[in-house]
C-alpha cells in the first residue's frame, strides 16, 4: 500500500495529466525512483533538493513533502541547545497555539525595524 507521500504525488501528478516519465525528465531523476515514491509503503530516501524539485513541476507545498518523507534540509537542524529548546516548547504547543506565534512571528519580521 503506498503512503501518504505516494498518495499525493500520484494524484498530483495524475491531476495535472504528467506521466511518470515526464515528470522523472523534468526532475533529472530515474521513473524508477518516482514508482517507488509513489508505490511503496515506506518511500526511499529521497533529498530536499528532490522534494523540492518535484514540488515545483507539480505544484505542492515543499514543506508538506518534507514532512511526509521525514526530511529536515540541514539548514532547518537545530544546532544549539538554545534550538533545540526552541522546538521543543513549539513542539509541545497546540496547533492554534503554533499558528499564533507563527502569525506573531511573521508580523513581527514585517514591521520595520527601529533606528
Amino acid at each position: 500500500m503506498a503512503s501518504d507521500l505516494g498518495r499525493l504525488l500520484r494524484r498530483a501528478r495524475k491531476g495535472q495529466e504528467i506521466g511518470l516519465r515526464e515528470l522523472a525528465r523534468r526532475i533529472r531523476k530515474s521513473p524508477a525512483l518516482l514508482t517507488r515514491l509513489e508505490n511503496e509503503d515506506q518511500p526511499p530516501t529521497v533529498s530536499p533538493e528532490t522534494l523540492q524539485s518535484i514540488a515545483e513541476v507539480l505544484g505542492l507545498d515543499p514543506d508538506q513533502l518534507l514532512v511526509l518523507a521525514k526530511r529536515t534540509p540541514e539548514e532547518l537542524s537545530p544546532k544549539t541547545e538554545l534550538e533545540f529548546a526552541l522546538y521543543r516548547r513549539v513542539k509541545n504547543l497546540r496547533v492554534g497555539e503554533q499558528n499564533k506565534l507563527l502569525q506573531y512571528l511573521e508580523q513581527r519580521s514585517s514591521k520595520p525595524k527601529k533606528p
